[in-house]
């Protein structure tokens, strides 16, 4: 599963490396009989690693609350932001089969991210909510077969559009609306099978969408199939369906259709993504149908370098919000169209240097983007678009742990 899911925006790893054999002088008896070489390191699969991602963003509108509104990846605007810093640990299934992720987080995308995170049972609620889970970035243990086929529980990260909440990892500075409405995480229960040499499918059973605490009786369900079609194509689908409010009927229940196509080559690479949900808002009068699409494309090329390299990336993209479901406000029918232009600089595979511009449109009646002192969600003042000049500079490292010689 690990080769089939393999993070696409890391730039290609070099090859193995050996120590240099020790210098001995010519005519010696070690010459003549040169002492049997050492065996390798034994790979452990302890992996420890972490990064600091610091963000300023000029947005044009200049809103008085600091609010990128619509996006925790991005959540701050107008001052230097420790948007996120993260410190982790992970076994994967290597020498043994067991594995397990625990990823601590502090920083404004770490609020923001579990911020509208449900208290079950509300006021009355215990030990729930946006003030016991925002520093848990993952949390997950499992085990893997000798057949491939692996179990695993705990908050684990969502496979649903085509990115990663850690920004390091992406392709560009801000994700897409797309990806700003499906769940970054989901905790619950995962179990992967896989179809062949090619082919691999992961059955989920969650809380929600999304959310660590549940707000209903009953857990939502996921499939996500994987499939390298090719050596540089990977195809990838899912679907997700449960209820997410109180309401348990199966015509309430809430449904995403994600389809993603990824096509890499050495020095270029594009991902294609296309999302569907629809809900039916049992607690508004008449109980409505609300319905969400969204479509995007994003390129990366590789410009020049190796140790130090220099990329780009360009993505457009699109988000139909009927009835305001995703990001609310009291227009019914909104689209938000973007267009992004990211240049990427790496320097020894620890510092990431980037420099992103994006132009967001909200298409209909009113504003959206907060401007000003307009700061709350339908306030008059709203405006109908915004540029943003993302500055963004992230410094990780990570390392493999190895055991004993053979």
């Amino acid at each position: 599963m690990a080769a089939l899911v393999a993070t696409l925006a890391s730039p290609p790893a070099l090859g193995p490396w050996s120590p240099a054999e020790n210098g001995v002088r010519a005519g010696s008896a070690a010459a003549k009989a040169p002492a049997p070489a050492r065996p390798p390191l034994r790979p452990s699969g302890w992996v420890v690693g972490g990064f600091v991602d610091t963000q300023y963003v000029v947005n044009s509108n200049f809103p008085a609350n600091h609010v990128f509104r619509g996006t925790p990846v991005t959540a701050r605007t107008g001052e230097f932001s420790p948007n996120l810093l993260v410190g982790y640990v992970r076994k994967d299934p290597v020498a043994s089969p067991w594995m397990f992720e625990v990823a601590i987080q502090a920083g404004a995308a770490a609020d923001a991210v579990y911020s509208a995170d449900p208290v079950p049972g509300g006021a009355s609620g215990r030990y729930s909510g946006p003030e016991t889970w925002k520093h848990i970035g993952r949390a997950w243990g499992g085990v893997r077969l000798r057949s491939g086929v692996e179990i695993a529980a705990g908050l684990m990260p969502a496979p649903t559009h085509f990115g990663s909440f850690w920004t390091k990892d992406n392709w560009h500075a801000s994700i897409t609306w797309g990806y700003s409405s499906v769940p970054f995480v989901l905790t619950g229960l995962r179990a992967y099978l896989p179809l062949g040499a090619r082919a691999g499918v992961n059955l989920w059973l969650v809380n929600g969408y999304g959310t660590l605490a549940d707000a209903n009786r009953a857990p939502s369900g996921l499939v996500n199939l994987v499939v390298k079609a090719a050596p540089d194509l990977t195809l990838i689908q899912n679907v997700y369906a449960g209820p997410e409010d109180v309401d348990l009927r199966l015509s309430a229940w809430r449904v995403l259709i994600d389809s993603q196509v990824v096509y890499t080559r050495k020095r270029w690479a594009v991902a294609v993504v296309g999302d569907y949900g629809r809900e039916r808002l049992t607690w508004r009068e008449g109980q409505p149908v609300a319905a969400w699409a969204n479509g995007m494309v994003s390129l990366r090329w590789h410009v020049l370098g190796r140790r130090a390299r220099w990329g780009m990336a360009a993505r457009p993209e699109f988000f139909w919000d009927h009835r305001g479901r995703m990001f609310g406000g009291p227009v019914l029918d909104r689209w938000l169209v973007a267009g992004t232009y990211t240049n990427d600089f790496h320097l020894l595979d620890a510092l990431l240097l980037r420099v992103e511009y994006r132009y967001d449109r909200a298409l209909g009646d009113g504003g959206f983007f907060y401007r000003g002192d307009a700061t709350v969600d339908g306030a008059e003042g709203l405006a109908a678009q915004q540029h943003s000049l993302i500055f963004g500079f992230v410094a990780s490292i990570e390392r493999s742990l190895a055991t004993s010689r053979r």
